[in-house]
């Protein structure tokens, strides 16, 4: 229902341990090694603990999911069973052939299933059983679980077991009669639920796993959320689900801590209700507004472990609106929004009022104590949407540009260009510079990507035409040259805003522009002097999520793993096993090294500006692109 809203593919917040949607905590990562660990060469016996709805069940299918080679997985969903029944269901789940009418006995279903595990490790191939809902299995069965464990060579187990289970099971193997049980754990850990930071993180990965924008949440209701679910992934997946529903039957654009009560009190177990007094009909409303209070003041103290700001957009107007964004990763250095050239000519002009568009990006929450939650009714009022903005802004500081020595052509266009500008003002010439006339739109840029027909009317942000996207970013010259794909620039000239679609850049100085009444080429450095420094790109998100980064999952996982494969000269056809839909330490180290060398925040993030890097990086059919030009060329 609120699907195309929002501009979601999927629901975000289904409540089905979904393993393409699991967010790995510390917690969860801790325990996914753990299960790995049983699931390993090594392992052996293996015991995770959760509460309810920690999201136990999703890792096991993230362990099955994975496709580990030369593993066989048997999974007992059903605990309620006797020792023969348990038996028949591990070797149905292993393929175990047995006769249903003569293998009756427990000691036939034994030696069929010891045969077959020495079949199999003569295969090298190791046998995992993992069984959910531990703490229901009866004496007799885990004393038979017991004997299984006696399946071995001289060196190795045959059967290797994992018991997931809720904090009863804890009580269960303290059990003076299971001792023998308890003491063959090799491993323990206990899940545990999320802090308000990974509540933070675990909402805005859902979202952007749904291809949603992440800041949908304020950071009071966050701090409002994690309160009333106690960190538990499945009331927080309900909570969301019923919150999300609210902002959209209200038409706002974000949702706020009183839709996160309103949803808690209707979605949420009741707890058993007591015989209360008439000063209940007082207290509770004054104890609820008081909660908000409370709850909205924490979210702005700098003590509280919240590391994100609210990153909204309100849209630059025609009359030079300033566009204010929140940078999620903090610690990012001011961006620069425009040319040496655009700030002289800046400079010049008669009124500081028609100055190009900037961009502020605000700082961690311990160094940025003014970052405030957007209003979802101010939002509203103002027309904003929600947008997705990654971590991996390219950052532009003109001081650390000069002390580095660097091969990038991109830092030397700007001292060429100041050159240029001095030439211009000692000996003016005379003015033949004429722009193409009217307003070039984002239905030309993706007629580029072979996208004919297509009226589309909203902004950049909103662009869902199959896998492409748009960004909408700021930068100089050198910034948009390398995310080499045509661009809608925004110019000021006589505080009359224009925009003109950039699709090729010439070796004679010259660019080739696309405005209302055609195709023209006009010189480089006059049009920098119009730029504001703003500009819209489409790009293709081959990856099919918005940010792929530490605690991510699945598919886009492996996309990953592939590009940076296909970057460093491997085909990934040829490579042993499938790569591993987990982001781990390794793949981070690899990316932020790929970020570094392409003058990106090396943060381990791939958003929309790593995506196009890295899509760049590979030749990619059917993309349009800027023409390639070589360091040596003059920028």
């Amino acid at each position: 229902m609120y699907l195309e809203y929002f501009g979601f593919d999927s629901y975000p917040f289904a409540v089905t341990p979904d393993p393409s949607f699991l967010y790995l905590s510390r917690s969860h990562r801790e325990a996914l090694g753990h299960l790995l660990y049983g699931a390993g060469e090594h392992g052996g016996f293996v015991a995770l603990i959760g509460e309810v709805g920690t999201g136990k069940t999703t890792l096991i299918r993230a362990v099955v999911a994975n496709d580990t080679p030369n593993l066989d997985v048997a999974l007992c969903w059903n605990p309620h069973l006797g020792v023969t029944e348990f038996v028949g269901t591990i070797c149905d789940e292993l393929g175990v052939s047995y006769d249903a009418e003569r293998d009756t006995t427990l000691k036939a279903l034994v030696d069929r299933l010891n045969q077959h595990l020495l079949e199999a490790h003569a295969a090298n191939r190791r046998t995992v059983l993992i069984i959910d809902e531990a703490q229901n299995l009866s004496r007799e069965v885990l004393e038979q679980l017991r004997l299984l464990t006696n399946l071995e060579t001289h060196k190795d187990k045959l059967l290797r077991v994992i018991l997931v289970g809720q904090p009863e099971l804890e009580g269960v193997l303290a059990r003076h009669d299971l001792r023998q049980l308890a003491q063959r754990i090799t491993a323990r850990f206990r899940l545990q639920p999320l802090g308000v930071a990974e509540t933070r993180a675990y909402v805005q990965h859902r979202l952007a796993r749904a291809g949603g924008p992440q800041h949908l949440f304020s950071r009071s209701a966050i701090v409002m959320l994690c309160a009333l679910t106690r960190g538990v992934p499945r009331l927080i997946n309900m909570v969301c689900e019923r919150a999300l529903m609210g902002t959209y039957a209200h038409g706002r654009a974000y949702v706020g801590p009183w839709t996160v009560l309103r949803a808690a009190m209707e979605t949420l177990p009741a707890r058993p209700r007591r015989v209360r007094s008439r000063w209940w009909r007082f207290a509770v409303p004054t104890g609820a507004i008081a909660l908000i209070g409370i709850v909205v003041g924490l979210a702005w103290l700098p003590d509280i472990p919240l590391t994100n700001a609210a990153e909204w957009i309100r849209g630059a107007k025609a009359s030079g609106d300033q566009v204010a964004q929140a940078d999620d990763s903090g610690k990012d250095s001011q961006t620069k929004t425009a040319t040496e050239a655009s700030k002289k000519d800046s400079a010049a002009s008669d009124s500081k009022a028609n100055a190009p568009t900037a961009t502020a990006q605000a700082q961690d929450t311990d160094k940025n104590k003014d970052a405030k939650d957007p209003d979802p009714a101010d939002a509203q009022k103002s027309g904003s949407k929600p947008d997705v903005k990654d971590a991996d802004k390219t950052s532009h500081d003109p001081k650390s540009d000069a002390g580095a020595k660097s091969d990038d052509p991109s830092k030397k266009s700007d001292k060429n260009q100041s050159k240029d500008q001095s030439k211009d003002k000692q000996s003016p010439k005379k003015d033949t510079f004429t722009l193409p006339k009217g307003n070039a739109d984002i239905n030309q840029v993706l007629r580029l990507w072979g996208v004919f027909g297509a009226q589309i009317r909203s902004g950049c942000s909103d662009l869902h035409v199959g896998d492409l996207r748009c960004l909408d970013d700021t930068g100089d010259f050198a910034t948009v040259r390398r995310y080499n794909r045509p661009a809608l620039l925004i110019l000021n000239e006589k505080n009359h805003h224009q925009t003109v679609l950039l699709s090729g850049v010439n070796k004679d100085g010259t660019v080739t522009l696309v405005g209302g009444d055609g195709t023209r080429d006009v010189d480089r450095d006059r049009l920098l002097k119009l730029w504001t420094g703003r500009f819209e790109v489409v790009w293709r998100s081959d990856a099919g999520v918005a940010l792929i980064q530490p605690g991510s999952v699945g598919n886009a996982v492996v996309w990953l793993r592939k590009r940076l494969m296909q970057i460093d000269g491997k085909n990934p056809d040829n490579q042993v096993g499938k790569p591993s839909p987990v982001y781990d330490d390794a793949l981070g180290k690899r990316l932020k090294a790929f970020q570094k060398s392409h003058n990106l925040k090396p943060d381990g993030i791939a958003g929309p500006r790593t995506q196009m890097m890295l899509n760049g990086a590979v030749p990619s059919p059917g993309a349009p692109s800027l023409t390639p030009v070589k360091p040596s060329e003059k920028k």
